[in-house]
């Protein structure tokens, strides 16, 4: 089971009168409700149960009284990760999914499919490609900032759309005679602006991509040179 260090929350020790942060350890099969911008979830206890400080049952913090309300930090298929108050103060631990009330229909399969769009969003990224759905921000970290924005209001929402310019590698061929006054063909390519990609968004979502061929784009050249003359 692999976690990971959070940037979205600390822990304090208490040490004397001084709080001492440390980093929060966040599991990968637990879905984070601050990671995703979800409110807060508040949810009763259905009987006594134990807060754990642990995902090991044997780690037990203190004991939750039946009705005792708790926010709900990470839902896990099993145990969810919960703040509290317990008698010395507030506490964050491990809670029996069975002992809390369900969650709103649907919620955790909502976030489970967001979460796995923004995972798969994060390869394409590292191709250095855009799909539609994804957000202005992955939309950034796959191409960079955009050369020109522009905005237009529709009856439905306001539609921002990003240019991208696109390049296109032309060949340009060189004929020149070598020593021996034998013609010969040498390739080099050089990058040219071909049009732009044009994201559009929606409400921070990309819902159209596409692109603009330019019309003045110039075809291959060719350049002969003439042989070399000898100086006298």
């Amino acid at each position: 089971m692999r976690c990971r260090v959070s940037t979205f929350a600390v822990l304090y020790l208490l040490c004397g009168a001084a709080a001492l942060p440390a980093a929060e350890v966040r599991f990968d099969d637990v879905i984070y409700l601050d990671e995703w911008k979800q409110s807060p979830l508040h949810l009763k206890t259905l009987y006594r149960t134990p807060i754990n400080s642990s995902r090991d049952p044997r780690s037990v913090l203190a004991y939750l009284a039946q009705g005792e309300v708790v926010e709900v930090v990470g839902l896990g298929e099993t145990q969810h990760y919960v703040a509290a108050r317990i008698a010395t103060g507030a506490a964050r631990g491990w809670v029996d999914a069975q002992a809390l009330e369900a969650p709103p229909a649907g919620l955790l399969a909502k976030l489970r499919a967001r979460r796995e769009k923004a995972q798969a969003h994060r390869e394409l990224i590292g191709r250095h490609e855009v799909v539609v759905t994804m957000t202005r921000a992955e939309v950034q970290a796959s191409f960079g900032k955009p050369e020109r924005i522009s905005r237009q209001r529709t009856r439905e929402a306001t539609q921002e759309q990003w240019f991208y310019i696109v390049y296109k590698y032309l060949p340009y061929y060189t004929r020149s005679y070598d020593s021996n006054g034998q013609l010969q063909q040498v390739v080099s390519y050089r990058r040219e602006s071909a049009g732009h990609k044009v994201i559009t968004f929606q409400n921070d979502e990309v819902v159209e991509i596409a692109e603009e061929q330019e019309e003045n784009t110039r075809p291959p050249a060719a350049v002969v040179v003439p042989p070399a003359r000898a100086v006298n």
